[in-house]
């Protein structure tokens, strides 16, 4: 029997015109002997035209359903991971595109007996490709809270095989995570394992990555797995930034 490999993509009704490009970067995944994909398209509030464009499709491997009521991109994460049926978890933001060949970097690695991975991504900026942040992922705005100097920080001194609870120390000394927190994929048991992803208004992929791999070691890769789109819509933009939201991360582990 084939194994599902499940993308889960949050959305809200503003982010509708960058979904016909998601859909093509999942459609145009090679994928290997005894597998298949299926997305799973989770709107964030009250149904919209969301559903008709999933519905327009026409494929059994694109699924939608609505939150009803707007409740951030970690609930609509975890209503769409509770509908899925993946043995793996793969994430794509409406605005985003998986890289060529995403789907088989992630299944190569955790067969290696890596239990999650994370990889490069890089910006798309008027057609171009940039390579974002050094290849790592951004430093989290903490108000009131001092992290290490990210001149320190060497992201090429973590690519490989991660030992659990690595890279919790790596973002207690640096702020920062040495991938970018979309391009993280796991085994869907470790994400049920840890409750799902916590109800934080940002910063909730980081805080369930570092539950994660405090647990199980990993592998990170300096290959490029998603396209990542800048622009002013972005939740990360409109959040504002929250101690407590750092302090919660950093207490979790606790």
């Amino acid at each position: 029997m084939a194994r599902e490999v499940s993308i889960i993509t949050p959305v809200r009704s503003g982010h509708a015109d960058y979904l016909a490009e998601a859909w093509e970067s999942v459609r145009g995944q090679r994928v290997p002997l005894g597998w298949f994909v299926r997305w799973y398209v989770q709107e964030d509030g009250p149904t919209s035209t969301v559903r008709d464009f999933v519905a327009s499709l026409d494929s059994t491997q694109a699924e939608y359903a609505a939150s009803g009521v707007a409740g951030g991109a970690a609930e609509a994460r975890n209503l769409a991971l509770a509908r899925s049926d993946g043995e793996v978890v793969m994430l794509l933001d409406a605005d985003d595109q998986l890289a060529p060949g995403a789907v088989e970097r992630v299944l190569t690695s955790l067969d290696f007996g890596h239990m999650w991975c994370g990889f490069a991504a890089v910006d798309q900026r008027g057609g171009q490709l940039h390579v974002r942040d050094g290849r790592y992922s951004a430093r989290l705005d903490s108000s009131g809270v001092v992290v290490g100097d990210e001149r320190d920080f060497d992201a090429s001194e973590w690519m490989g095989e991660v030992p659990r609870g690595s890279l919790h120390t790596c973002w207690d000394n640096h702020g920062l995570l040495p991938f970018h927190p979309t391009t993280f994929s796991t085994y869907t048991r470790w994400i049920w394992e840890v409750g799902g992803w916590p109800g934080l208004s940002r910063d909730e992929d980081t805080a369930l990555i570092l539950a994660i791999s405090d647990s199980h070691a990993g592998m990170v890769s300096g290959e490029v797995n998603v396209h990542y789109r800048r622009h002013r819509e972005q939740t990360s933009r409109q959040v504002p930034p929250l101690t407590e939201r750092i302090r919660f991360i950093a207490r979790r582990r606790r």
